[in-house]
């Protein structure tokens, strides 16, 4: 992909791709009919980009992956979940910039608590 990997996960490959120690992981829960999630897959994209190497950045449709969407309860979309070794850290509902979600990669990354609840 033209910005980094990219990763389309689903019911079944998510628990491979992200469940593991040490892994850190951004993942927008998204459905092909909601605009706003169409808005928000630049800012995933350059996720994907500028983190490549260091974290997981994936997208999984709820609308194809309801396990995944009643297990992590996303009721809106775009969701977009930090995990780090396969537990959710952070949450952003509805569009959310880049910069918003880099700070909290970063701060899974080094190991500090989310700064705040991020729900929206």
């Amino acid at each position: 992909m033209a910005h980094g990997s990219l990763h389309t996960l689903t019911d079944e490959t998510f628990a491979s791709a992200i469940e593991s120690q040490g892994v850190i992981a951004v993942a927008e829960f998204w459905a092909s009919w909601c605009m706003p999630c169409r808005m928000v897959e630049p800012v995933v994209r350059q996720l994907a980009g500028e983190f490549e190497g260091r974290v997981i950045v994936a997208q999984i449709d709820t609308d194809q992956n309801r396990d995944l969407a009643h297990r992590f309860e996303i009721s809106a979309v775009p969701t977009i979940v930090i995990f780090k070794d396969g537990e959710p850290v952070s949450r952003f509902v509805g569009l959310t910039g880049y910069d918003k979600l880099a700070s909290a990669l970063e701060d899974a990354i080094e190991g500090r608590a989310a700064s705040e609840a991020a729900t929206g």
